[in-house]
């Protein structure tokens, strides 16, 4: 009985624990706190270094919960100490593939490409569980369980891409605007414009559930909020579309560089997004000690200095405030084209990633795929307007919440 008792403890404890590094990255200066600690410039030698000590005392902090949950589960040691070590692994690739990924490059290399898909490993593992060692806890029945390693992979995308390398539109942030507000209410419109009619044409709705009481719909509410819909916009969202689209936009310019010569890079205009950072832009030139401050200042000698990698500092909405303003339309769509392919090719990748692959011989799956597509067409014009997951994920979490709960909707052959 003691025994019993203490390996429930040991689960909820874990599961508690898991939620840490979110609630931390919450707070908005907990993520450049992280950036300035990774990233040190040595004042004497005028150079800039990374702490790479920092990656490794990551990886022993987000291995803790794991432990307790994986001993609550196993009582063999030999056992234990495999599936702590793998998870352990599964923790540290992440840091060590961004610790190694030279400074400069443009998004969506193949560094950014193994991250990507080492977060993603949680997501294909729902259909294939014996890939990875995983604990989940049920909270209530037919409630979203809390899995593991789902959230221990939530934990290193933070301290990776908010962190170690920090996405400036990445958005994990709760404080929202009025314009915020706003995009996600249009969000739900437009949801609601396309996906009521093609649920009623297909027959896919059926009869709602029964209804629970407030609170209870609430916490039922919160944990979609917290276990389904943040860990897939963090990863579709704020990582896959986020640097889809820097770099369609890096590339675009770079293209027209070459093309029109030197003068037609203007590095006012540059679109500065968020997978390029100022700290990884002169790491190379403060380690090569040429520069001079007046180099950095004269435009010219910044194009020869660090090639296309001196791009202004702003984000998003700041390059495109003077379209924002023109007015109500402009306001609701996007100002250039690449942020159209971005969200289209994303919302195909969403689809396709959150299919149960061993259901698609069904008859509906069609409807499931489609429904899939809209879903993630909305959420990434949400979170392409807002710069923020946790807009997307409320939408998400809304849609999901009432799909699922209230029309009945049969997704069954998706997450």
């Amino acid at each position: 009985m003691g025994s019993t008792a203490t390996n429930v403890t040991l689960r909820w404890v874990g599961g508690s624990l898991l939620f840490v590094p979110m609630a931390l990255f919450a707070f908005p200066g907990f993520g450049k706190w992280m950036e300035t600690t990774y990233y040190a410039r040595d004042n004497l030698e005028l150079t800039r270094f990374r702490r790479q000590w920092v990656p490794f005392l990551i990886s022993i902090i987000l291995v803790l919960p794991n432990i307790l949950l994986l001993k609550a589960e196993e009582e063999d040691i030999s056992t234990l100490v495999w599936n702590v070590l793998i998870i352990y692994v599964y923790i540290a690739l992440p840091m060590a593939v961004c610790m190694m990924r030279p400074p400069g490059k443009l998004p969506l290399d193949t560094g950014d490409l193994c991250l990507v898909l080492l977060l993603a490993v949680p997501v294909l593992s729902n259909f294939y569980t014996d890939l990875l060692p995983d604990v989940k806890l049920q909270i209530k029945e037919s409630w979203p369980k809390i899995s593991m390693l789902m959230l221990t992979a939530v934990n290193s995308g933070l301290f990776v891409f908010n962190g170690l390398r920090p996405l400036r539109d990445f958005g994990f942030s709760l404080l929202f605007s009025c314009k915020d507000m706003l995009r996600v209410i249009s969000g739900l419109v437009l949801a609601a414009m396309l996906l009521l009619p093609i649920g009623y044409l297909t027959e896919n709705f059926g009869k709602g559930t029964d209804n629970p009481k407030i609170e209870w719909a609430i916490a039922q509410f919160l944990t979609v909020y917290l276990l389904v819909s943040l860990p897939q916009e963090i990863l579709f969202r704020g990582v896959i579309q986020n640097l889809l689209h820097s770099r369609l936009e890096s590339s675009a310019e770079i293209s027209k560089y070459t093309q029109d010569q030197r003068e037609a890079l203007c590095l006012g205009d540059y679109p500065r997004y968020a997978a390029i950072d100022d700290n990884e832009m002169h790491e190379d030139s403060d380690d090569s000690g040429n520069g001079t401050d007046e180099d950095i200042l004269d435009p010219e000698a910044t194009i020869i200095y660090t090639g296309f990698q001196a791009p202004n500092a702003k984000e998003y909405q700041e390059i495109h405030q003077d379209f924002y303003s023109r007015g109500i339309c402009c306001w609701l769509s996007f100002p250039t084209f690449m942020d159209y392919m971005a969200l289209l090719i994303t919302s195909l990748v969403y689809a396709i990633a959150v299919m149960d692959h061993r259901q698609w011989s069904h008859q509906k799956d069609g409807e499931v795929f489609l429904f899939a597509l809209l879903l993630g067409v909305v959420c990434g014009y949400v979170w392409r307007q807002t710069s923020k997951v946790t807009a997307s994920a409320l939408v998400h979490s809304i849609i999901y919440y009432v799909g699922v709960h209230i029309f009945n909707a049969k997704l069954s052959a998706a997450l």
